[in-house]
């Protein structure tokens, strides 16, 4: 089980560990077990690279609980042509956005009838299924269901071995597909809603009512200083999570008095509010949008006095809350 540990700092609580489910540490063939880890990958599905990887997770973990080969997610783009959506397990020959002829298969079956259908010897069930109807595929055994999200196109998950069953398919393998493909159809919905907020935001940059987030990281580049000011900013950084970010604080240590490193700023004509707002902006990014910190965990890392004043301070730098900048650009990183 891998655990991820966020930032901490040392006026904040223990750090809080996030546990993301790895296939090695269930028993998959427990319902229980199987259910736990199709719910982990939906609670922290945020911290896939993609939603589409979150849907290949949960194809494999149908896989390693039904016991079967390849598991696929399809759509209808026509009356018998199928596009792959996603494909888990075994998938040689699958990659998506193919389409495959589906004609006189338990994929058809499933659309038209929008139900469940489970085969252990599909020859025996179905009668014989065209080789090229899975892209040149044997199967053998197939188990798929109907998948209805609500803002996207339905389609249909299914689950294929190459050999015969020996055994049948039980009441709780149809009754876990089915709630897999609810998991699978809520993700899909996920993976719309994510581009079409991307062409809402492609449409608020060329309006130019909001930058792109490579303007903005640019904005928040690390001060170029030297001298004083460069060993100021060496100290914030080493102090971001874990001490106060003062003037005064900062001058003990680099055992100066405070007048006499506001002096030496002066000389270079450099403000350390500015210069340590500059570093605070920085790492705020890092905070919303790579490591999904809680607005009041930056706003303590940051040594802002409360979450207001960083919100503040943020809204000062970009022109946007911390929240509404994190939904812009959560799905960009």
């Amino acid at each position: 089980m891998t655990v991820l540990k966020l930032v901490q700092s040392s006026s904040l609580p223990e750090a809080e560990e996030v546990y993301l489910p790895s296939q090695d540490s269930y028993d998959m063939k427990s319902p229980l077990e199987a259910m736990v880890y199709s719910y982990r990958i939906l609670a922290h599905s945020y911290k896939y690279d993609s939603f589409n990887q979150a849907i290949t997770s949960l194809l494999d973990a149908g896989i390693k609980k039904l016991g079967m080969e390849t598991a696929l997610l399809t759509r209808p783009v026509s009356a018998q042509i199928f596009e792959v959506v996603a494909c888990g397990g075994k998938c040689e020959g699958f990659y998506v956005g193919q389409h495959l002829s589906l004609q006189e298969t338990p994929c058809l079956t499933v659309f038209q009838k929008n139900e469940t259908c489970a085969y252990t010897n599909v020859e025996r069930m179905c009668g014989k299924v065209p080789a090229m109807a899975y892209n040149q595929t044997q199967v053998g055994a197939y188990l798929g269901t109907y998948v209805q999200p609500h803002f996207a196109e339905p389609g249909v998950m299914c689950f294929t071995a190459p050999e015969a069953r020996l055994t049948e398919f039980s009441a709780e393998d149809v009754v876990f597909i089915e709630l897999l493909a609810e998991g699978v159809a809520f993700m899909t919905d996920q993976l719309r809603a994510q581009a079409q907020r991307k062409l809402t935001d492609q449409a608020m940059f060329a309006l130019g009512s909001v930058k792109t987030l490579d303007e903005y990281l640019e904005q928040a580049r690390l001060p170029e200083v030297f001298g004083v000011p460069a060993r100021v900013v060496e100290v914030l950084q080493r102090r971001i999570g874990h001490a106060p970010l003062s003037i005064g604080h900062v001058a003990e240590e680099l055992n100066l008095s405070k007048r006499t490193l506001q002096r030496r700023l002066q000389q270079q004509d450099v403000n350390f509010a500015e210069l340590r707002d500059q570093v605070r902006f920085h790492y705020s990014i890092d905070y919303l949008i790579k490591q999904h910190q809680s607005i009041d965990s930056i706003s303590a890392s940051l040594d802002f006095s409360d979450r207001t004043s960083f919100t503040n301070a943020f809204k000062r730098w970009t022109g946007l809350s911390p929240s509404t900048f994190r939904k812009l650009f959560r799905d960009y990183v």
